[in-house]
């Protein structure tokens, strides 16, 4: 089962990034005033999205939006994508607003990420980076609108970064409660082809799929 769930993620993660790169390159060639990194980014979401929803077992699903914390009478800030069961409190075509308990699991997604977003910027003063700016705040910010039992999982279509991979993952594990990373650029490699990076990264996506395979 373990050598279906590599092949899988392997082939996924090639097809899922040649989307990211099509959108990618679409967006660089284009005029600079009709960019819009906004719209852009909620195609990279859209893309991911389908992506996991392939996976979702029959009762669950996926849109972005926002979770309600009844108890606590709050509103979580906006979420990427929210994996939920059951009737929410509002739905709408592209977006949700759930109760807690509904949550299975939210998701962080990003076009690409490098050491700065891992592990905090660089403090000007004393050179040393802060753990709790970057995705670490995000990840703070959104981890107490889910139960115990839910995961927070980042979802990251390109990573970047000249660290060894051990300590990248030590670095996504203080980010996340799991990670999917469909390409990892090779260390010293310019961005040139699919030969620069490494796909399924860590067998990450692989566990995303069986993850959501298993999903009750």
């Amino acid at each position: 089962m373990k050598e279906l769930y590599t092949t899988l993620g392997d082939a996924k993660s090639r097809e899922v990034f040649r989307k990211y790169m099509t959108l990618s390159n679409l967006y660089e060639i284009a005029k600079h005033r009709t960019r819009n990194p906004q719209v852009a980014g909620k195609v990279y979401e859209g893309i991911a999205k389908d992506f996991i929803r392939e996976f979702l077992p029959t009762g669950f699903r996926i849109k972005g939006g926002l979770i309600f914390d009844v108890e606590k009478k709050k509103l979580s800030p906006e979420i990427d994508a929210i994996i939920y069961r059951g009737v929410p409190f509002l739905e709408f075509t592209d977006a949700v607003i759930a109760e807690q308990k509904q949550v299975e699991a939210i998701l962080e997604i990003k076009s690409w990420i490098g050491t700065a977003d891992i592990c905090g910027d660089i403090n000007k003063k004393y050179g040393n980076r802060d753990p709790s700016s970057q995705l670490f705040s995000k990840f703070e910010d959104r981890r107490d609108f889910i139960q115990p039992t839910a995961k927070y999982i980042l979802f990251v279509f390109a990573l970047g970064s000249n660290w060894q991979d051990n300590e990248v993952i030590n670095g996504l594990k203080q980010i996340s409660d799991t990670y999917a990373i469909v390409g990892r650029k090779k260390i010293g490699h310019p961005w040139k082809s699919d030969n620069d990076f490494e796909f399924n990264f860590k067998e990450s996506v692989s566990g995303l799929i069986k993850y959501l395979r298993n999903l009750s």
